[in-house]
């Protein structure tokens, strides 16, 4: 005996339909694909690959949060190496003054012609030595300030303090915490300790920059010196002088370096980036050659399905009875 079998033709229509439905799926996920250019856009397309890629993305996040402090740190050093440029020109030019102000030629007039100069210096250098960053930090307030809000350097009128020639009734006071941050690996000082540039104030006779320039003042204005007692202390603030224009070279020296080295940390963060970069992106993205590929081969795929539709379509009792 012969078996016959019936496909119903409802069930073909099914079928087909189903067919037509997961390749229009897979034919719209391969071109979401191609359209993002990433393999991975969620976790459950690959679960391993996004949790590494993941990971990827942690360490360029950190690597990036030191890129940014390395830059903000290269702008203060590059800003606290222009102002202690502008400094050595003053404390230059305040050396020339002092040495000026030694000629037995000059009279009283002049002498006090140069005091007020060096009066004009005075307050530039200690406006200088409140610079403050972009965040209003000042640059040179070392590991920090005694209190919140003050400036590294202070001035306040006191009790007259006898110099050598003279009295001296003000004085400038530092504020900050003594010593700096050292670099590492990935970042710089941010600030740096301006005791150790302009000097400690009222603790050292004649030692800080300003106590330097009250001395040649001082001596400038009191004409009852003789001659040998205005070399003498115009000597003395010169040699003063000259310390700290040493200081001034020596801080500009180690900021020269620091931007040497900013730049060599600069360079090994871009490269651990790029490396992360990459790691990411052979996780992640895809092959488009092999996506074009297969793309193409699920659009035909995707077409057939549609011809065999319309086939199914025909097969009516009508259309077969016709």
């Amino acid at each position: 005996m012969t078996a016959v079998y019936r496909v119903a033709t409802a069930y073909s229509y099914d079928s087909t339909i189903n067919r037509l439905q997961q390749r229009g799926a897979q034919l719209a996920e391969a071109q979401d694909q191609l359209s993002s250019g990433k393999r991975v856009r969620r976790i459950s397309d690959d679960p391993t690959a996004a949790a590494l890629a993941e990971r990827e993305q942690a360490r360029m996040q950190r690597i990036q949060s030191d890129q940014r402090a390395l830059e903000a740190a290269r702008r203060n050093i590059e800003l606290a190496e222009s102002t202690l440029g502008t400094v050595n020109d003053l404390y230059l030019r305040a050396k020339e003054l002092i040495v000026r102000g030694g000629n037995g030629v000059l009279n009283a007039n002049d002498r006090n012609t140069l005091a007020d100069e060096l009066e004009g210096l005075r307050e530039r250098i200690l406006a200088l030595s409140n610079t403050q960053d972009t965040l209003g930090r000042p640059l040179f307030m070392g590991q920090g300030m005694v209190s919140a809000g003050a400036q590294p350097f202070v001035e306040s009128a006191v009790a007259p303090t006898p110099q050598t020639y003279g009295n001296d009734s003000r004085i400038v006071q530092w504020q900050g915490l003594a010593g700096q941050s050292a670099p590492t690996e990935t970042s710089l000082p941010h600030v740096l300790d301006g005791e150790r540039i302009f000097g400690p104030s009222g603790t050292q006779a004649n030692d800080s920059i300003w106590e330097t320039l009250d001395r040649a003042i001082i001596a400038l204005r009191n004409n009852g010196l003789s001659p040998a007692q205005l070399a003498g202390e115009l000597g003395q603030a010169n040699a003063n002088l000259t310390v700290r224009l040493d200081a001034v070279l020596t801080a500009r020296g180690q900021l020269g370096d620091w931007l040497n080295r900013a730049d060599a940390v600069q360079a090994a963060l871009k490269a651990r980036e790029d490396y992360h970069i990459q790691q990411q992106s052979e996780l992640t993205d895809l092959d488009m050659v092999e996506a074009i590929s297969r793309f193409q081969t699920q659009q035909l795929a995707y077409q057939a399905g549609l011809s065999s539709y319309a086939q199914v379509q025909r097969l009516s009792l009508f259309q077969y009875l016709a």
